[in-house]
């Protein structure tokens, strides 16, 4: 059922990168551990950055990565991309510019990645792209688990440099405990957001799916009509 959970990955990449640039879940950790007057002061004075006006650059242009890119536009964002389908008409509704992956990711503050995992995908991010990226911007690894080299990721965050990643998916899930991701200590450890491979999982996406399963379940069985978007 193609594009079922398109709005809930949108939704997803939106909130991670806001709670990223704008340090919301870090911000709660230091409120507990007492640091309110000290943190927010901090957030204060680095005059952290909201959407509007950002550049996202959005890797894979498919169905869901789409409505990514329109759910960043619709806050005031610039969209650039590459994907090595073309995108014409998809990127024309967008106002959105295409890439090279490399000049992508140089120019990019949001970075998100919506590609399959294909021998030519794996480890497209490593160490070398990553290097790529603008100080302070914000990865969002919410595509496939091997996407992104998860050592390179790691060792990036340590330095500094990036301003954080969301993490939804892994190498090997559930993640192995010696995951370098999982190592991080201090501030690089509030750089970046894991969940549990639950970007498209919301009750709306599953009535989605549920309800056109079932359709296509009433065409085949009581109107005698050949089924949609079979998978063999």
């Amino acid at each position: 059922m193609p594009g079922g959970s398109n709005s809930a990955v949108a939704e997803y990449a939106v909130g991670c990168a806001i709670v990223l640039l704008r340090r919301l879940a870090w911000a709660d950790m230091e409120i507990r551990d007492a640091n309110y007057v000290s943190f927010r002061g901090r957030m204060v004075g680095d005059n952290l950055l909201g959407l509007e006006g950002l550049t996202v650059g959005v890797v894979g242009l498919g169905t869901i990565g789409f409505a990514v890119a329109d759910a960043f536009r619709r806050f005031g964002c610039e969209i650039v991309y590459h994907d090595p389908t073309p995108r014409d008409e998809a990127a024309a509704k967008l106002g959105a510019k295409a890439l090279p992956l490399e000049e992508l990711l140089k120019t990019a503050d949001i970075v998100t990645l919506h590609v399959p995992l294909l021998p030519q995908t794996r480890s497209m991010i490593g160490a070398r792209q990553l290097s790529l990226m603008k100080p302070g911007a914000v990865l969002i690894q919410a595509s496939r688990g091997g996407i992104v080299n998860e050592t390179a990721l790691a060792a990036h965050l340590n330095t500094g440099r990036l301003g954080g990643a969301a993490v939804d998916v892994y190498s090997t899930e559930p993640p192995d405990t010696d995951n370098p991701l999982f190592a991080l200590e201090g501030e690089a450890a509030h750089r970046v957001l894991f969940t549990p491979h639950v970007a498209g999982v919301t009750r709306q996406a599953s009535a989605t799916l549920f309800r056109e399963a079932w359709t296509n379940v009433e065409r085949v069985l009581l109107k005698n009509e050949p089924a949609q978007n079979r998978a063999y």
